[in-house]
Order: C-alpha cells, then sequence, then structure tokens
C-alpha cells in the first residue's frame, strides 16, 4: 500500500468517526532493549500489590508486609507484618498520614512508622476493594456499603444494597456524593454525609456489575461486564454515551478527559470522557503474525501528561504517545515482575520482581 492510499484509507475511517489508527510497530517486543534498574530494595513478600506513591516515597503491601519506601534511601524506611489473614490484595490507600491496606477477609489502618493497626475490620461475608476520602474509608462487604471514620474504625453509616450480592468494586466519592455499583443492577447516589440516596437508576439488563467508578469532570465512568463503557451524567446517572469495546473490558484507566481500555480483540482504546468518541486506537494484536504482537496486558494502564504505559504477559513495558496512541518504544522488564507498574515521574516508573524486590527503573529519552 504506498503512502497516499493510506492517508486515503485514515481519512476514509475518521471520516466514519472511527478515530485515528496509531500504526502496529514492526518490531519484535521479545528483543526490545531492557530497561535499566536504578535501585532494588527487598521487601521480604513475593506476593506485593500494586504500589501507591506517597509523598516522597512508595507504600507497599502483599502477603504478609506493609511498609514505605523512601527512594533517596538504600533501605525500606517502614517494613512490618500485617497479619492480614489471606494477604494484602488491594492497592494501599493513603489520606492524612493513615494507611488502609486490606484483602477479602480483613481491612485495617495504620500510621506509617508504628507497628500496631490502629483498628481491624474483620469481613463478614467478603471485603471489596475500598475507597479512602480524607476522614472516611468506604468499601463493601457482601451487600452491605460501609463508611468507617479512617482514623478510629468507627462505623459512620452504611447501606444495604439488595441481599446475595457483593459489592466487589470501590465505590467513588465527588464532592458530597458517592457513587456505588453494588452488582444488583443499580447504579445509586448516596449522601456521603449520612448515606441518604439521592437518586439510584436500573439498568441491570443492560450492565450488571459496574467493573470500576471513576469521576472526570461532570462524568461518571463506568465499565461493565457486558463488553461496554458507559459515560454517565453525575447529577442523575443518565447516559450520555457508550462505547462497546467487542469484548470484555479487563480495566479502564481515566486522566484529564480520556479513558484508557485494553480489549481482547486486540486494541487500546483513547475514549473521550465528555463525548465517548473514540480519539485512537493502536492495535496490540492481530492473531496472525506472533512476532508483532503484544502479549495479553498483566497490569492496569496508567498513564502521565505525555504517555500512556501496558505492560504484557512477557513482561515487556510498551509506551504509547497519549495524543495519538504512537509507539513510542517498548522495554523489556530485566526480570518478571507482579502486574503493575508504579509511575514515579516522567522517566522512572517502579516494579516488583517475582522474588519480593521493589524495583526503580529508568525510561530511556
Amino acid at each position: 500500500m504506498t503512502d497516499r492510499q493510506r492517508r486515503t484509507l485514515l481519512n476514509g475511517l475518521l471520516a466514519l468517526g472511527l478515530g485515528a489508527i496509531a500504526p502496529f510497530a514492526t518490531g519484535d517486543s521479545r528483543r526490545a532493549p531492557a530497561l535499566p534498574i536504578l535501585g532494588r530494595w527487598p521487601s521480604e513478600d513475593r506476593r506485593l500489590a500494586p504500589a501507591s506513591v506517597i509523598g516522597n516515597g512508595v507504600m507497599f503491601a502483599g502477603e504478609s508486609r506493609l511498609g514505605l519506601l523512601d527512594l533517596s534511601r538504600e533501605s525500606v524506611t517502614w517494613n512490618i507484618r500485617h497479619h492480614l489473614p489471606g494477604g494484602a490484595r488491594f492497592r494501599p490507600r493513603t489520606a492524612a498520614e493513615i494507611v488502609i491496606c486490606g484483602g477479602q477477609s480483613e481491612i485495617a489502618a495504620w500510621r506509617p512508622g508504628e507497628t500496631q493497626a490502629l483498628w481491624r475490620y474483620r469481613a463478614r461475608d467478603q471485603i471489596g476493594a475500598p475507597c479512602l476520602n480524607g476522614e472516611s474509608v468506604c468499601f463493601g462487604d457482601g451487600h452491605r456499603l460501609l463508611v468507617l471514620d479512617a482514623e478510629s474504625g468507627r462505623p459512620r453509616w452504611h447501606f444495604d444494597a439488595i441481599a446475595d450480592t457483593r459489592i466487589s468494586y470501590a465505590p467513588v466519592v465527588a464532592g458530597d456524593t458517592l457513587y456505588v455499583g453494588p452488582g444488583d443492577g443499580r447504579l445509586y447516589a448516596l449522601s456521603l454525609t449520612d448515606g441518604q440516596v439521592r437518586w439510584q437508576v436500573n439498568r441491570i439488563d443492560e450492565w450488571q456489575y459496574l467493573r470500576q467508578l471513576h469521576v472526570d469532570g461532570s462524568s461518571l465512568i463506568a465499565g461493565s461486564y457486558k463488553e461496554k463503557l458507559h459515560g454517565l451524567d453525575l447529577a442523575n446517572g443518565q447516559q450520555t454515551w457508550e462505547f462497546s469495546a467487542g469484548n470484555f473490558i479487563n480495566s479502564h484507566h481515566v486522566a484529564a478527559g480520556l479513558a484508557f481500555l485494553w480489549s481482547p480483540t486486540g486494541w487500546i482504546f483513547a475514549i473521550d470522557t465528555a463525548t465517548g468518541k473514540t480519539r485512537w486506537r493502536h492495535r496490540t494484536t492481530d492473531y496472525r503474525d506472533s512476532q508483532r504482537n503484544w502479549g495479553a496486558l498483566m497490569a492496569e494502564l496508567t498513564s502521565d501528561a505525555s504517555s500512556v504505559y501496558a505492560l504484557d504477559l512477557n513482561h515487556v513495558l510498551h509506551v504509547l504517545a497519549r495524543e495519538n496512541g504512537h509507539s513510542r518504544g517498548d522495554f523489556k522488564l530485566p526480570e518478571p515482575v507482579r502486574p503493575f507498574v508504579t509511575l514515579i515521574d516522567e522517566n522512572r516508573l517502579l516494579c516488583a520482581s517475582n522474588s519480593g524486590d521493589l524495583l526503580l527503573m529508568c525510561i530511556p529519552g
């Protein structure tokens, strides 16, 4: 195909509203250059959950340990046994010198530097991913949504969804309203102060579970179990747009007006959160040429002001331009890692090796 033919095809696709199509990289990502390691710190835990940036440090948690890493020091600043049954499964949440750490069996709070938890909550059924909003921590236990005081663990209020459902995904807060999709086909907007229902919508035939909720501007961005991403009005829950990924949505990442997602159809999409239109898409897999295909993604997408980062099952990090989805490079990680990437700044990132080391790496350029 000539350059003129390519431009003609691209213009036709743009006219159909498909957005820009980023080129499919022609190199073999398995031969990608390895990222250089700037620092290595042992965590004493081989099954770390995704880490969180806190000030100038990184909070980590895993099967047995909870700790704080200061990247300017040669040793880990704080590292304790958390004694959570089943281990920590959720990314640590931090606010006002409190860290919330937990899994499906128990959730607890600590002050970094101290060995004893401030409080612990043991599940009656199964704990879902938490949301930490200032002085409140919000999470599901079975079909019950609980809001606790983050420092004391005292209950502030609870809300019961339909029995025999589980609130597995984190609620989200915008202003003085908490939004939750508990898996009963409904989306609820609740007062953050007392849990009173402000509105609810029931669309069980269309989405059942809402996999993730993100707030961007005046929109609530929600992924469903039925291959679709929904843009909803924060004021009333009415749908403003819908995007079909063609297959299940692994997860989605929302930042500064764009929602990024990967679909097993072999594409990463960038969706405008205000309109639902596709800004661009980047092909990861054509299911024909194995040397060009990415591995399936092993971690949630993440981004900064200029790039989108995707880690695949071959332990290759793919970097795309945020503006148009063009490849900025593929980089082999120096050793097998846990399924997460934590961005530190524009050219540094943190991963965790399968042997339990925290690895600080540098992206060339």
